[in-house]
């Protein structure tokens, strides 16, 4: 039997806040869960996180990225 987690579950595991977890979902960012429990709370398993995780990595490679850029082009101003 997979492990289920709830959405504050998924998001501390992922370091991020909640409301971030769901504006993803309500921006369709990430897809929502597919299951639900009886108070009709999301039920996240672990190829929901996947999904999540793989998002989440994406925009901090990108963050990343750009603040590598940004630090370059200072560097490169203070050389000239």
């Amino acid at each position: 039997m997979q492990e289920k987690y709830n959405t504050k579950q998924v998001a501390d595991l992922l370091n991020i806040d909640k409301s971030t977890l769901l504006r993803w979902i309500r921006q369709g960012k990430i897809p929502d869960v597919k299951q639900r429990d009886g108070r009709n709370w999301r039920v996240w398993l672990r190829e929901d996180i996947d999904n999540v995780r793989g998002y989440h990595d994406k925009i901090h490679q990108l963050s990343f990225n750009l603040s590598a850029e940004n630090a370059a082009g200072a560097l490169s101003e203070d050389i000239d």
